[in-house]
């Protein structure tokens, strides 16, 4: 492991997990992303008692890790998880969290992201931003509309704000550093409109969109994919799950690194300033009944949202 790459795992480890001296310390990973698992057990084990699991590759966002390791994630104090694809909407995390233990999610990094870029930015600053914005977008009704098309509206009724500090210093937090956002859910069978999406999924086959992808919406679900050959892969990925429950409109999601850039990475981009995302599929971080076992972003850019005839973002920019 290089010097830069061991400084941001530093980062990670005592920035991010706010990691003391005596706590016991779970890095999770798979295959895939074994490199990364295994800098980031290295810098921790040198620090405290540190536990590295390595489990097969899951085949999407949200799938739940093995039951060794599930049963693991709640017996530690924090949980570093290095693996391909994020753990975070899984059952397994919310129950740990629940548990007390405080989750930094690693998913789908690469060695550079260790080195350089987003994760190395101004946390407490990010912090505040956060915390301005999530007392705005708790309300009754949102609307998303952005110059390449997309006009989107849903009831937020009843849900609450879900704060991405990009920290996990409390016991039970949850982060997905160098992400940092602020979403809240849709209220369920509620969303209606066209989606454009003209920024990245973060999935095999996809990343960055090079001809953009249009989604209708009708009672909360994506009822239909156009547009080119990263719609076509959407749409086959969507359809192998065999579950109605994937098109689920479960999460609207506003970006707050300002030192993110869109990469095809989906711990970076949907951090990305300016940027908005929606999440599909499962919604229990979010205040939602929907428990499949896949959530995946969708990131448009210079969106303009209003939430209860308030403007809170406007091309992109926070008001």
């Amino acid at each position: 492991m290089s010097e830069k790459a061991m400084k941001g795992c530093e980062i990670l480890l005592h920035t991010c997990g706010e990691v003391k001296k005596g706590e016991r310390v779970l890095v999770i990973t798979d295959n895939t992303s074994k490199e990364i698992g295994e800098a980031m057990y290295k810098c921790a084990a040198a620090f405290t008692d540190t536990t590295l699991v390595c489990m097969p590759d899951r085949s999407t966002h949200g799938e739940a890790p093995t039951d060794a390791i599930a049963a693991a994630m709640k017996e530690s104090d924090v949980m570093f998880s290095a693996t391909t694809f994020s753990l975070y909407n899984s059952s397994a995390r919310i129950e740990a969290c629940e548990a007390g233990s405080r989750f930094v999610n690693m998913a789908d990094y690469s060695m550079e992201m260790l080195e350089e870029g987003c994760l190395f930015t101004d946390w407490g600053e990010i912090r505040k931003i956060v915390d301005d914005l999530k007392t705005r977008i708790v309300g009754k009704e949102l609307s998303i509309t952005t110059p390449a098309g997309t006009n989107f509206h849903t009831s937020i009724e009843g849900r609450h704000a879900d704060t991405g500090y990009g920290v996990s210093r409390e016991k039970g937090e949850a982060s997905s550093p160098p992400d940092a956002e602020c979403a809240v859910g849709p209220a369920d069978n509620s969303a209606e409109g066209v989606l454009v999406i003209d920024g990245s999924i973060p999935l095999p086959g996809i990343g960055l969109i090079e001809t953009p992808i249009t989604l209708k919406v009708e009672k909360g679900y994506i009822t239909s994919i156009e547009g080119g050959k990263e719609a076509d892969v959407l749409r086959e990925t969507l359809a192998g799950f065999n579950d109605p429950r994937v098109y689920n409109a479960a999460e609207v999601g506003f970006g707050l690194n300002p030192a993110g850039k869109l990469s095809g990475r989906m711990l970076e981009d949907e951090g990305v300033m300016g940027t908005m995302h929606i999440g599909i599929g499962n919604n229990l971080a979010y205040g939602g009944t929907c428990n499949t076992p896949v959530h995946i972003d969708l990131i448009m850019k210079c969106p303009t949202c209003i939430i209860d005839g308030v403007c809170v973002m406007k091309d992109g920019k926070l008001q």
